[in-house]
């Protein structure tokens, strides 16, 4: 093989390793701020104010 035929290898493998690195590290950031006391769940105040509109829709069309 020549130089550069390696150098590419090389190169194509660096940074496979660090993009490969980069995500396991954002996953794990992702994990703690999950575990955290402090997440909270933004969509918790819009459940109470879900209505399923189909059930009625279908109520509506059996009469």
């Amino acid at each position: 093989m020549t130089y550069k035929t390696k150098s590419l290898i090389y190169f194509s493998c660096f940074v496979a390793a660090s993009a490969l690195y980069y995500v396991v590290d954002q996953h794990d950031e992702f994990q703690d701020q999950i575990n955290s006391e402090t997440y909270v769940e933004t969509q918790f105040e819009d459940a109470d104010d879900y209505t399923d509109d189909t059930t009625e829709d279908l109520e509506e069309e059996r009469k």
